[in-house]
């Protein structure tokens, strides 16, 4: 119950004070009787205790049933009164007898009429030493007027007992499934703990299916259909297997009554608790649960008539109705008819319920091999654009392991459940061996043998060579038809496009011009949108910054107009990566966080966002955090996926074991990354890691494997069309140059770098090759200032601090100037970093290591910066205030 504790101290503290009285209410189920059962528990004094649920007819029973209880007194007068039908004498006479003791009524709703007066005179004028304890369910009519059961009443302890929150909830059990139970349950505390106490380790609605509907709740439920009269109860049992809420007109159909009966049958169910009006014209179960349980209730051939008896009135009703005609088909053994709704539902419902209807219809065993084949083929389609994929995965396994299927239907499913475990699996490997088959498979069908064959020259997927790609890139380019399925063809010209792209091949621009600016079908649409996330991802990663933010505009019109899709899901983490690479990082932190909450579905996606908040934590001194980011589930190279994120990663990780002091551990992951992409053959996508590898070898005295590390590279980017490679080439000339000495060289050759990614743009890598060209000379101030400011723009405190000691070390001065006010009560940019990293829980000494400060100067910004925020101790901070 909400707030149990301290409710039951509460009504515990005012029935020990007499005189008393308490009305506790609240719905069927909140735990009016828990409630009085604690405060009896508690109250440690002589009671009375009836309930009037049950009672016969007949005036005075209940007053009779308090005598009864009462076990001392003489009751003589009461009952005198009681046999005159006197009130008055009544009421004195009971009062009297009441005197020092707890008297308990609980459903006073149900209590007699002359009943219920004694007890409002009894409310009004409570005896001196007795405490009155009153529970009701809210119904049509206040038991006891209007005025004494309202919260204004004089004298008259209000207690209303309502649905549990959410975290109430979750307390109940393990928390993983709170939300479900608290919206089948609507909080209701008697539903939450019997459902809570009925999961084991499935959901909810998965527990219930498999064993029953808990007794509490059974109990309840049919106590309330107990009340119907039997022409409500024929309604209710028809709504409860309806999808959602049910309109009058549909119930008329279904029941064969008329409107008239039927909106008197529900107006008996809303009365009873059973249903609730939704919006005036529908009606629906409250809590959820109730309805389940209606369903469990009913014998199997009645529901199956039921269904039928729904399929028959929604046949004519438009394509709205498709989704509840596959439910109702299906659920009434009709599964051809099934079938076929389901097939029209795909092309009418938004993706996401299709893919549901689709998967539900195929789990059906009986449902014949050709509507299974089909219906399978459509699903891999939709789900190719889903944003859950894991149900499709497992149908299609198990569909393709029937070996009567045709080879072209088997190749078409085989080219789907590859795809699914390539992209949203993120299982490369995997995918690339059931693609392999599917070609054999679609020899007959050679528009989809092209589209299969597309898919094996992307480069990211796969643990095999390059040349591998360009093998099936050329055989796609050799065998795919003039005609065919304008959403297969354009499929496979995207691939051949993203292909070429992620490669740094030339050709890509000629290939992406070449597709169609918009497409006829939402099918075309969707293509041309996965295009532009792939598209974006390798201009992101080969430095074409300007067209990767055209691809991604283009892919938010082209999302707006097909729906939600894993595609906009690739492009919107995209932009993430996007707007960090090119220096727009105010609110970036929020933006992935919100990314990373949203993208429950799309795991494998949402790792971009991941590495983005690490790269952003290593680059402010917050290396903990940037560690922990870094072991997000796909930001390692695994099953054959080698995307840019992957690389990216590996070089993140490579720093922050550096900055860390660990040479030999920062080595080790720079040898396994450089070995996956010795196998693939390609380096256009591998800048990052191949900068933070020439930073690591020198850093560990290695000069010669830095020297052919960079060669290797240098060599195979030289005739790609990838800028930010370009640009990075002479930054790691420019480090070799310097380990060797040659100042000079590494100077010019760090400004060449500098200017080439200005041109990106690429601020980050631009500011670190400023301050990289002034530590090779006596500090340049305009290089210095410029560096400075970037990395202040950014938000780079770590680089920004490590700038400022290079300043300080050759007689320089940073922060403020003379004549500059003062930052009063606000905290200056330096007492910000300090703070965000006590709060973040750093020590001094930490917090100096990161700011290259002294752990002196560290304590003195600590103090200043508990004073101005007016902190008790660091713990009172939290790192959000200061970001």
């Amino acid at each position: 119950m909400a707030g149990s504790e301290s409710l039951v101290a509460e009504v515990v503290a005012v029935v020990t004070a007499p005189p008393a009285v308490v009305v506790i209410t609240g719905d069927a189920g909140m735990g009016k009787s828990w409630l009085v059962e604690r405060v009896l528990d508690a109250a440690g004094r002589g009671r009375v205790v009836v309930g009037c649920r049950g009672l016969p007819d007949g005036p005075y029973v209940l007053v009779r049933e308090l005598v009864s209880g009462l076990g001392r007194g003489d009751p003589g007068p009461v009952l005198a009164a009681v046999e005159a039908d006197e009130l008055h004498r009544v009421c004195e006479a009971l009062r009297d007898l009441l005197d020092a003791r707890l008297v308990v009524v609980e459903d006073v709703e149900c209590a007699d009429h002359r009943s219920r007066q004694v007890l409002r005179y009894l409310v009004t004028r409570p005896p001196e030493h007795a405490a009155l304890l009153l529970t009701w369910t809210p119904g049509a009519e206040p038991p006891l007027g209007t005025r004494l059961t309202s919260a204004a009443s004089t004298g008259v302890h209000h207690v209303e007992v309502g649905p549990l929150t959410a975290a109430e909830v979750a307390a109940l059990g393990d928390g993983s499934h709170a939300d479900e139970v608290r919206e089948l349950t609507a909080g209701v505390p008697v539903l939450v703990r019997a459902l809570v106490n009925h999961l084991e380790h499935d959901g909810p609605r998965e527990a219930l299916a498999r064993k029953g509907i808990p007794q509490p709740i059974a109990e309840l439920v049919d106590e309330r259909l107990s009340r119907l009269p039997e022409r409500a109860r024929q309604v209710v049992d028809a709504a409860a297997l309806s999808r959602g809420p049910v309109s009058v007109p549909l119930l008329s159909e279904v029941c064969g009554l008329g409107p008239p009966e039927v909106e008197t049958a529900l107006a008996a169910a809303v009365d009873a608790g059973v249903l609730v009006s939704t919006d005036g014209r529908a009606f629906a179960f409250h809590p959820p649960i109730t309805g389940i349980a209606v369903v469990r209730m009913l014998h199997p051939v009645e529901r199956r008539r039921l269904h039928a008896a729904y399929v028959a009135a929604l046949r004519q009703r438009d394509e709205d109705a498709l989704p509840d005609l596959v439910f109702h088909s299906r659920l009434a053994g009709e599964l051809v008819a099934a079938a076929r709704y389901a097939e029209r539902a795909a092309q009418h419902t938004n993706p996401a319920e299709a893919v549901e209807l689709l998967q539900e219809l195929l789990s059906e065993p009986d449902l014949p091999r050709p509507e299974r084949g089909a219906l399978a083929v459509r699903l891999g389609r939709l789900a190719l654009s889903s944003l859950a994929y894991d149900e499709t995965v497992a149908l299609l396994r198990d569909i393709l392991a029937d070996g009567r299927l045709p080879a072209g239907l088997r190749g078409e499913l085989r080219l789907d459940l590859g795809l699914l475990l390539g992209n949203q699996a993120g299982d490369g490997d995997t995918g690339r061996a059931q693609l392999r088959i599917a070609v054999t498979e679609l020899a007959r069908r050679p528009a989809l043998a092209a589209r299969t064959m597309s898919a094996l020259a992307v480069p990211f997927w796969g643990n095999c060579h390059v040349e591998e790609h360009l093998r099936w890139l050329a055989e796609v380019e050799r065998t795919v038809p003039d005609r065919g399925d304008p959403v297969l063809l354009l499929a496979t010209a995207v691939n051949r496009a993203s292909t070429l792209a992620q490669l740094g091949d030339p050709r890509a621009w000629d290939a992406i011009a070449a597709l169609p600016d918009d497409g006829a079908t939402t099918g075309e649409r969707r293509e041309l949108l996965r295009g532009c996330a792939n598209f974006s991802d390798a201009a992101i990663a080969l430095g074409h910054h300007a067209a990767a933010a055209d691809f991604l505009t283009r892919a938010a019109d082209l999302a707006g107009r097909s729906g939600p899709s894993y595609p906009w899901q690739m492009a919107t983490s995209n932009r993430l990566r996007l707007d960090h690479v090119t220096g727009r990082w105010d609110g970036l932190v929020e933006r992935a966080r919100a990314y990373l909450e949203s993208a429950t579905h799309t795991t494998f996606v949402a790792v971009d966002a991941s590495l983005v908040l690490a790269q952003l934590a290593l680059a402010r001194g917050e290396w903990d955090e940037a560690e922990e980011y870094l072991g997000a589930h796909g930001l390692r190279s695994m099953n054959g996926w080698y995307g840019p994120v992957v690389i990216c990663a590996a070089a993140t990780r490579v720093r922050l074991a550096l900055v860390r002091g660990r040479g030999e551990e920062a080595v080790g992951e720079l040898s396994a990354a450089v070995e996956i992409l010795r196998l693939k053959g390609v380096w256009a996508w591998a800048t990052e890691l191949v900068d933070a590898g020439v930073e690591a070898l020198l850093h560990t005295g290695d000069l010669p494997r830095a020297r052919r590390l960079l060669d290797e590279f240098a060599a195979d980017v030289e005739g790609r069309d990838c800028p930010f490679a370009h640009a990075m080439v002479p930054f790691g000339r420019a480090a070799i140059a310097a380990a060797r000495d040659r100042l000079d060289e590494a100077a010019a050759l760090y400004g060449e770098a500098a200017t080439l990614l200005a041109a990106l743009p690429r601020p980050y890598e631009q500011a670190r090759a400023l301050e990289a060209a002034a530590r090779c000379l006596p500090p340049s101030p305009g290089q210095l200032a410029e560096a400075s400011r970037l990395f202040t723009a950014l938000g780079a405190t770590w680089d920004l601090a490590r700038c400022d000691h290079l300043v300080r070390e050759h007689g320089g001065t940073t922060g403020a100037r003379p004549g500059r006010r003062g930052y009063g009560t606000e905290l200056s940019p330096r007492e910000r970093q300090v703070a965000r990293l006590l709060a973040l829980g750093r020590t001094n000494r930490q917090i100096a290591e990161v700011l290259f400060l002294s752990p002196r100067t560290v304590e003195r910004h600590a103090a200043r910066v508990l004073h101005k925020l007016g902190a008790p101790d660091r713990d009172a901070l939290r790192p959000e205030d200061h970001s």
